[in-house]
């Protein structure tokens, strides 16, 4: 609702120690500005039309230093004309810089809403919120200046400063009315009963009974008597959220607080619904400072409060979508920037732009435009998840945050899915509509240096979409442009291999180290590509992984392992277990999981004991992070649990702490470093006698030779192992002559054979 131009207040202090600045604000604001000014001529330019000067008329003064601007701010005040509104400059030498400014001229007038001119390089967001107590009457204007932004920034603020100041005023005409009421109560309950205040009377103690209400409760649905003396009136007439604040509003007043206090809270109607009040109480002692009573009003101020939050939401969206707009993007932009830096998870930021939209205005319409762009908002916003940020920056431009990305194939099935849902065809009164977008990727990392820089880099990269045929997305990066798109394209192969019965699982035996006995079969997945041979898992466990895959692939392999445990058993030669992988993407999964392993080995009719999981560390430390409970629920029902390359980067006896951890897989890289290096033999014999002391099983992988053999036999104990010494990988057949033997006896030439014919020979 527009206010009239005669009560207004429209007055601006520009503080910029740049007289050119100050120049510049003048041109955007004044209604006077003259045709052919350079700014005019711009716009001119761009949008091929005479810009029409801005309806609205500001009152501009100036003040190049923070010690003129607290001068005039006061005389404005002391003259009964003070300002609505300031832009003010972050840098000002030599005198106060623009965040003293400002809090000089708040505590001199605290309604003065204030712009702040930065270029982000000043102060970081965290460094000013910590100087000022933001609320809500500071924005952020970010430089280069935009002079739409200035104009409705200018325009929004004053506004909303004549709407505080109106919303004061009334409710200071509403105190004066109270208080006359008040004083007439003895003598006159009438006014009292029809008054639109509530008087209430509360015992001083708890749980502070109700003595008395009003009578004109009953214009929020309420009966008077009903509510008088009822042990659960506070949960009748206070919204549970709230409730909270009245109890430590209470808690003030028994810890003899004499000055009362105001508190604003939603209370619940006769209907079930919520208004917005405001309760103002003050305690009644006796001389000796016990508390009597709590007396207090209550006012409805609903409609003050529906005008802030429209007032807010004005400020912070786009008029046309509903959407965030460019300011509200940034300012979330910066802080998922700085969250990242802290060691939050990473984002991305898209941007989008809609091919050949301005056909569709020339042809169509502007009114057929905003329809379309409308209708494309709410076609991303679907597309999205609910903490992301989705904005329009202007025209047929969009941007979105994405949140949370773990990895680039999540930007690019996001980017897939939006681009699939804008192509679909739009009925937009009585007109069949088509149109695609082009979309730029740019991906946090370590490396980047600014958040602004990822909004350039997004930028460049929509660019190239639209230099590549646009209807498409495209990383700022071109090696992940590259690896998402080979990624994705082995993840669709991948599938449709499950779906075919390409995959086929491989063995690989785990033995006593000592004698040679079979203790175990460890389970690898082959892929027979139809056009590439046999893959294997290092070539296309990655992709399953980042691409979610792998929880499909993971309960394949499950049941598959599991149904070749059952035959051997019924053949009497099953291992004791039968070992399998398991990533940090299953394990999010969590009770699905669990009902997974419950479920196969009932199918098979196998016990969870006949199965062992082996996780990595790097795996461990995220599960840790994150307090994933599936590990020990798995131990739980028996499961084994082995930490696969123990040894590497991440070793730590923490985890044998938190989870029951059954053996410990020695990383090979690790063996062999412990061969070489006097001081890491000392911590493999430290790792291997702990292990035995707490009766965790120790299994060596990649045991290729005699001397690793005999060195590890010669920390004494018992211990398995792995590796192409005993027995390469092996498809089922061959597993199954192994374990018909039941052990595995080398060849006498096995340590002296070259790593070349070490190798497996391909299935």
């Amino acid at each position: 609702m527009s206010l009239p131009s005669e009560r207004a207040n429209r007055r601006i202090l520009i503080v910029d120690d740049t007289p050119t600045i100050h120049e510049d604000f003048r041109k955007i604001l004044s209604p006077h500005a003259p045709s052919e000014d350079h700014l005019s001529s711009a716009e001119e330019a761009l949008f091929g039309a005479p810009v029409a000067v801005a309806a609205q008329s500001f009152n501009l003064d100036s003040a190049f230093q923070g010690m003129e601007a607290l001068n005039k701010v006061e005389a404005a005040l002391e003259q009964g004309q003070p300002y609505a509104m300031a832009f003010i400059d972050m840098r000002m030498p030599p005198g106060w810089d623009g965040l003293e400014t400002i809090e000089r001229l708040w505590r001199a007038d605290p309604k003065l809403q204030v712009a702040l001119c930065t270029a982000y390089s000043d102060y970081s967001w965290e460094d000013i919120a910590d100087r000022l107590e933001l609320g809500d009457r500071l924005l952020i204007l970010k430089k280069p200046f935009d002079a739409i932004e200035i104009r409705q920034m200018a325009s929004t603020l004053t506004v909303k400063w004549q709407m505080t100041e109106d919303a004061a005023l009334k409710m200071d005409m509403l105190e004066r009315a109270v208080e006359a009421r008040t004083r007439e109560l003895a003598d006159a309950n009438i006014i009292v009963q029809n008054s639109p205040t509530i008087l209430y009377r509360l015992r001083g103690e708890p749980p502070f009974p109700l003595m008395y209400i009003s009578h004109n409760i009953t214009k929020f649905g309420h009966v008077a008597a009903r509510l008088v003396g009822a042990p659960d009136w506070a949960q009748m007439l206070i919204h549970p959220d709230d409730q909270s604040k009245i109890d430590a509003a209470m808690v003030r007043v028994l810890d003899r607080d004499n000055a009362g206090a105001s508190i604003e809270f939603r209370l619940r109607t006769g209907d079930g619904t919520y208004r917005w009040v405001e309760n103002r109480y003050i305690p009644v002692r006796n001389e000796q400072g016990l508390l009597l009573e709590v007396e207090g009003i209550i006012l409805d101020i609903t409609e003050r409060k529906l005008a802030e939050e429209k007032i807010a939401l004005l400020a912070r969206t786009d008029g046309l979508t509903g959407l965030a707009n460019r300011a509200t993007m940034i300012e979330r932009l910066h802080q998922a920037f700085a969250a990242a830096r802290r060691g939050a998870p990473a984002f991305a930021m898209f941007y989008l732009d809609l091919d050949h939209f301005k056909r569709i205005n020339d042809t169509l319409g502007h009114p057929i435009g905003d329809l379309l762009l409308q209708e494309v908002a709410a076609r991303i916003k679907a597309c999205t998840r609910e903490n992301d940020v989705v904005a329009r920056l202007g025209g047929d431009e969009f941007a979105i945050l994405q949140l949370d990305v773990h990895e680039a194939t999540h930007c690019a099935a996001l980017a897939a899915k939006i681009r699939d849902a804008l192509v679909a065809p739009y009925a937009l009164d009585g007109n069949d509509v088509r149109i695609s977008v082009s979309i730029g990727i740019a991906l946090y990392t370590p490396q980047s240096l600014s958040a602004d820089s990822l909004m350039a880099q997004s930028d460049m990269a929509l660019y190239r979409s639209k230099e590549k045929g646009r209807n498409q997305y495209h990383f700022h990066n071109e090696e992940i442009n590259q690896e998402v798109t080979d990624r994705v394209a082995l993840a669709n192969d991948l599938r449709r291999a499950i779906e075919n019965q390409e995959l086929h699982l491989h063995y690989l035996p785990e033995v006593d180290l000592g004698t040679g006995k079979i203790l175990g079969m460890g389970v690898q997945v082959r892929w027979n590509h139809p056009e590439r041979g046999w893959l294997e898992p290092a070539v296309f466990m990655p992709a399953a992984e980042k691409t979610g895959l792998i929880i499909g692939l993971g309960h394949w392999a499950l049941d598959q392992a599991c149904r070749q445990m059952r035959q051997w058993r019924d053949q009497n030669m099953a291992p004791p277990v039968i070992a399998l992988d398991l990533s940090l993407t299953q394990l999010k999964t969590g009770p699905e999981l669990i009902y997974d392993v419950l479920r196969t080995t009932a199918r098979w009719e196998l016990a969870p004991w006949d199965l062992r999981f082996d996780v990595t560390e790097a795996t461990l430390a995220q599960t840790k992070w994150t307090h994933n409970d599936v590990l020990p629920r798995l131990c739980e029902l028996g499961v084994q649990i082995a930490i696969d390359e123990f040894g590497t980067e991440y070793s730590s006896f923490d985890y044998l702490k938190t989870y029951r951890v059954n053996h410990l897989k020695l990383a090979q890289r690790f063996l062999d470093s412990a061969n070489a290096d006097p001081g890491n033999a000392t911590t493999l014999r430290a790792i291997l006698n702990f292990a035995r002391d707490v009766g965790i099983g120790i299994i060596a992988e990649g045991v290729e030779t005699q001397e690793q053999r005999t060195t590890l036999m010669s920390s004494g104990g018992t211990m398995q192992a792995q590796g192409h010494y005993f027995s390469t990988v092996v498809d089922s057949h061959q597993a199954a002559e192994l374990l018909k033997a039941g052990s595995i006896v080398p060849a006498a030439d096995h340590w002296t054979r070259p790593p070349s014919q070490l190798s497996e020979s391909t299935p």
